[in-house]
């Protein structure tokens, strides 16, 4: 088992060989990772220093394939005897679950996320060019509204990304039909709550509100011209492709409801596939199937390893997870999960070789002779270069990876699992309410969303004293002789549409994160250093 309150550190100053008490509340941040973890990372790292890396992992396949089922388990994917499913994508019965098809490793949520929303995304551009237009009549000059919706607590790595994408695609693409695309990205409005810090307004709470996105799939939900000049408007739910959704944010405790947000754009996809009917455009893209009107993506780097995670509950079409958080795993390590018949259908924006192996040897010039080329590579013929893509969500993954990092990663999934993933909510959410509820009790400190949650990250400011010089005053000894707390700082930017929302302006806030080997006793040293620094400022 894992003990409690075993983390907080002795680590000897080499300038004064003076011990000091290090506490790790950065646990959004990274965590220090239990032994099992380094032990599998460096045993294996000796072994290729003995045989060499490629035969260290010929050595190592069956605990590499264990870390795939290891992930499969921590995120409740695979077939539950008959995949409860309802969009056609359950395995056939005589058909053994391979957790290889839906999970892939790669180096961090982010190269995940980015690597299966470029994806989906370029995807459906094609499908959507190759259809035929039902429309009556479409001008070929008509552009039509494609929209990507996001959560206001959407990290700012995946805003960039889908910024890039609508900015990138728009008017840049046209069909022999004519018909052009304008890419938008619009946010989902969050819910309100009436704020018990600061006199009982009305203020965001950082969590979808489901009532909005509701609306905007039934087609009442208004968009505002904004600086575009356009006059306000209905958005058109057949319009929407994508859905992005933070599970948890990396500036707050909240935590968004992927489960009903999942189900609500299963039954949208359901409905409007019956509408539509399911016109096939002639694409060689694996097995052929379309893609549903709405994807859901979740960026989960937050939540896997804090709370309990279950992909079909959530109904999502992908997922992406970071090994370094809060499952305490290595650096430069990470997950996807896609279910098998969503990666079946997708294009990978890129690949290598081993993702995309090559069919066959095309045709050359005769040997020998000065002739060159017949024609470009990229030709269908025999003198192009003809490739094909692994099965599932194995198109997603490079040949180059460190043998050592997977398995450390899949160490720390099967101590969280060996934990359960019950009791480690359960220890977050008690730890998180513990340090919430003291620091409302100290003088100056104010919350950010500060409603009740059932997690370990608690966010907040003080008033004419900058986060960065609390986290350093924090993090030096300088409140609390020979004990250092390891904290983060929240940057505006980090989630500018949360903190647009808020009325943050530019402050920073101080996060400190609790993972569950965190103790009540360290909170209580956190809060009287706090108040130290406060107390001396």
């Amino acid at each position: 088992g894992i003990n409690i309150g075993t983390i907080t550190a002795m680590v000897t100053n080499p300038n004064t060989n003076i011990a000091i008490r290090h506490i790790h509340f950065n646990n959004a941040g990274d965590s220090p990772s239990p032994p099992a973890v380094t032990n599998a990372i460096v045993r294996h790292l000796n072994l290729e220093g003995i045989v060499g890396g490629y035969r260290a992992a010929e050595l190592a396949n069956d605990d590499i394939t264990r870390v795939y089922e290891s992930a499969a388990r921590l995120i409740g994917a695979g077939d539950r005897e008959t995949d409860g499913r309802r969009d056609g994508g359950g395995l056939d019965r005589a058909e053994k679950y391979d957790p290889r098809d839906e999970i892939a490793l790669v180096e961090s949520a982010t190269v995940g996320w980015t690597r299966v929303f470029y994806s989906m995304l370029e995807t459906k551009e094609r499908e959507l060019m190759l259809m035929e237009d039902d429309a009556a009549e479409t001008k070929e000059e008509e552009e039509e509204e494609l929209v990507i919706l996001v959560s206001e607590a959407e990290y700012a790595a995946n805003l960039v990304a889908c910024v890039k994408f609508a900015r990138d695609h728009s008017s840049r693409h046209g069909s022999a039909s004519g018909r052009r695309f304008r890419w938008r990205v619009f946010p989902i409005p969050s819910s309100t709550i009436t704020e018990c810090d600061g006199g009982g307004s009305a203020v965001s709470s950082g969590i979808v509100d489901l009532e909005s996105f509701r609306s905007m799939l039934e087609g009442t939900y208004a968009i505002t011209g904004g600086d575009l000049g356009e006059e306000r408007y209905n958005l058109d739910p057949a319009s929407i492709v994508m859905v992005c959704i933070t599970h948890i944010p990396t500036n707050a405790g909240i935590i968004n409801p992927v489960d009903e947000i999942g189900t609500m754009i299963e039954d949208f996809n359901i409905s409007r596939n019956r509408e539509v009917g399911h016109n096939k455009p002639s694409t060689n893209n694996g097995i052929g199937q379309l893609l549903p009107p709405i994807l859901y993506l979740v960026d989960a780097c937050q939540s896997v390893g804090q709370i309990q995670v279950d992909v079909q509950k959530m109904k999502c079409h992908a997922l992406a997870a970071t090994g370094r958080k809060y499952l305490r795993g290595p650096r430069g390590t990470g997950f996807l999960y896609v279910p098998r018949h969503i990666a079946n259908a997708l294009e990978p924006s890129h690949v290598d070789h081993a993702a995309a192996p090559v069919l066959r040897v095309p045709v050359a010039p005769t040997c020998g002779s000065s002739e060159g080329w017949r024609s470009g590579l990229e030709g269908e013929g025999e003198f192009g270069l003809s490739h094909t893509y692994l099965r599932g969500v194995r198109r997603f993954e490079f040949w180059e990876a460190s043998g050592a990092s997977r398995l450390g990663l899949g160490a720390a999934m099967d101590a969280a699992l060996d934990f359960g993933m019950c009791n480690i909510e359960k220890r977050c959410a008690l730890l998180g309410g513990m340090l919430r509820t003291r620091l409302r009790a100290i003088d100056g400190v104010r919350l950010h969303h500060g409603t009740p949650s059932a997690c370990g990250i608690v966010t907040f400011y003080v008033h004419n004293l900058d986060a960065s010089i609390i986290k350093e005053r924090m993090q030096n000894g300088a409140a609390m002789e020979h004990t250092q707390f390891y904290l983060s700082v929240a940057p505006p930017t980090s989630t500018s549409l949360d903190s647009s929302r808020t009325g943050l302006g530019d402050r920073r806030l101080v996060r400190a994160s609790l993972s569950y080997f965190n103790t009540e006793i360290e909170i209580d040293l956190f809060c009287e250093a706090l108040k130290k620094i406060l107390d001396s400022s």
